[in-house]
């Protein structure tokens, strides 16, 4: 990398360990087990945001309008 015009070694950056080597418990049975994962790090919201509860109430009118409209195409045919 270049860095205030000079040329940095490789080398000084710190080494990370890409991947690790998985852990294997030893038990009564012949065949190797990893142990359980942990749990489900996602936990949902409470309850929906403030631009998703302005979505499902233009949702509820489109529904009412649609069922106008189809009570209206119906109407229309019967008559």
């Amino acid at each position: 990398m270049l860095r205030e015009g000079r040329l940095r070694a490789v080398t000084d950056e710190p080494e990370r360990e890409v991947q690790h080597d998985p852990q294997v418990l030893e038990g009564e049975d012949e065949l190797p087990r990893q142990p359980a994962p942990p749990l489900d790090p996602y936990t949902p919201e409470p309850g929906p945001a403030a631009g998703e509860q302005r979505a499902f109430a233009a949702l509820r009118w489109a529904w009412l309008i649609l069922v106008v409209v189809v009570g209206v195409v119906i109407w229309a045919a019967l008559r």
